[in-house]
């Protein structure tokens, strides 16, 4: 029994799917007689440029072609079904040197057998080597009137200019999931298989624009599945991750839970799925979110899966998933290459998490709804438990935790004399509101102007709100304390009382 892709093959180009704009364009050539001598075919694998090379070879020689498309019943139809000499498919892998291009320049003067015209389809013609792309110039530039040449590539980039100067060039695009959704339908009606319109849509999706390879994950999954095709069974034989496991992984991390990250990601590996999947399916899952929120006409799930989501963007602001999304794609080679994958992934989860946590549009997110609960008489004890726990201007700290900040802002940021007066003190309080450095020999170099500025910046910049004073532990004639200080600052000053 042939496989799905070789027996649903199309014949014609109305069968062609996702390609209006190439097929329009060849279709309207044929009906004008404007046939070109030289195409490229470029586009991803399996979105149909061999089938429109061959539906088009077929066409140009048929004898009453119908809307463009070969009728299959004339004699020319009939001959050109076979392997035959006017249509060669040549595979430019396998014979890509210049003794190969030299004969077909050679045989490419003999006219054609059953048709009008004699047609050259060379497939991944990028992997020719520069020699033979030298020989085949002339021929391309200039070939026998009835010659024709189709060139097909996944890699158009790595074509000489001078070849690509010469072809009229087709541009394939990925087919879209809606597309291939509706082809699988028919595929498996005409075949009597039942199915679920979930599992459907999760091969076409899993295809990723390609046709091809969704008919062959269909034909592995007909194989698979019993009297109905269903989801899971889809989930089982691709080996893919469900949905709700990757939502409780996503919810673990929106919420900065590090131990559920480490349970879901333990309950995912134990069921044998890899690192890199589970980070590839939380990237999709997170970037659906984000089309969800932005532009919900893109996300294409089912009704089920869309209601599950709604659910979670009502938490995660746009930076938030934008930024998950960005973090988890960029760890793909990591995850590939490293000995480790499992740390890989439970290190970016942790990662994720601190950004769940010090997202400032989160975190105002969150004062937006404790303000709406507020103004709906929700109990203050509700809504301290959901308040943001970021730190804020002006938390109150241990005297030491206050004074560590000081010393590493002024390591960072100021001269190497206050550098060498903070980091050798570390006699301070806090009473109250009041910050009290105490002092000894070094009383007035603190209380210095510039160093009392300096001090005032270090304490704005790390969020210190207490009022900084100055005073001595031992006691002292005030009097000629205060007559010394004058002399130093150039102006009345007051002890105990400082900024």
């Amino acid at each position: 029994m042939a496989s799905l892709y070789r027996k649903f093959r199309p014949d014609s180009f109305s069968s062609v799917i996702g390609q209006e704009h190439v097929t329009q364009t060849l279709i309207n050539q044929l009906q004008t007689g404007r046939i070109g001598h030289a195409y490229l075919f470029t586009g991803s694998r399996g979105v149909g440029k061999t089938t429109c090379a061959r539906i088009f070879a077929r066409a140009i020689n048929c004898l009453s072609p119908i809307d463009g498309s070969p009728c299959g019943k004339c004699e020319a139809c009939r001959a050109l079904s076979v392997p035959n000499m006017d249509i060669l498919e040549i595979d430019a892998a396998s014979n890509n040197g210049v003794d190969d291009a030299r004969e077909i320049r050679e045989k490419v003067n003999y006219p054609p057998v059953h048709g009008k015209y004699k047609v050259y389809i060379i497939d991944e013609v990028h992997m020719l080597t520069g020699n033979a792309f030298n020989a085949l110039l002339k021929t391309l530039e200039e070939p026998p009137s009835h010659a024709v040449f189709i060139l097909a590539t996944t890699e158009a980039h790595k074509l000489p200019a001078t070849i690509l100067s010469r072809c009229m060039r087709f541009d394939f695009r990925l087919v879209s999931v809606e597309e291939i959704s509706a082809l699988l339908c028919k595929v498996y009606d005409a075949e009597g298989k039942r199915y679920d319109l979930d599992a459907i849509k999760y091969i076409a999706a899993a295809a990723e624009g390609s046709v091809r390879d969704s008919l062959s994950i269909a034909d592995m999954c007909i194989s698979f599945s019993g009297e109905k095709l269903t989801y899971e069974q889809v989930l089982l034989s691709l080996g893919g991750v469900d949905k709700s496991k990757i939502r409780g992984l996503f919810s673990a991390i929106a919420s900065a839970d590090c131990g559920k990250c480490f349970d879901a990601i333990n309950e995912l590996a134990i069921s044998g799925k890899s690192m890199g999947l589970i980070a590839k399916e939380l990237t999709f899952y997170a970037r659906d979110l984000l089309l969800l929120k932005t532009a919900p006409r893109l996300v294409v799930e089912t009704d089920e899966h869309i209601a599950m989501m709604k659910e979670d963007i009502t938490t995660s602001t746009t930076d938030f998933l934008t930024t998950v999304v960005t973090l988890f794609s960029s760890i793909e080679a990591e995850l590939r290459y490293s000995l480790s994958p499992r740390i890989v992934l439970e290190t970016a989860c942790l990662r994720a998490c601190k950004l769940a946590i010090t997202d400032l549009a989160a975190v105002e997110e969150r004062i937006a709804r404790l303000e709406k609960k507020v103004a709906q008489g929700v109990v203050a004890s509700e809504a301290r438990a959901e308040a943001p726990t970021a730190p804020t201007i002006g938390v109150r700290m241990t005297a030491p935790m206050a004074w560590g900040k000081v010393i590493s802002y002024f390591r960072m940021n100021e001269s190497a004399r206050l550098q060498t007066l903070v980091g050798n003190h570390s006699d301070v309080e806090v009473k109250g509101n009041d910050f009290i450095i105490w002092c000894g020999e070094n009383y007035l170099e603190f209380c210095n102007q510039s160093t009392l500025d300096a001090l005032g910046r270090a304490f704005a910049a790390n969020g210190i709100g207490y009022k900084i004073k100055v005073d001595k532990r031992a006691e002292a004639d005030k009097d000629k304390e205060l007559e010394r200080l004058k002399q130093m600052v150039g102006r009345d000053v007051k002890i105990n009382v400082v900024k």
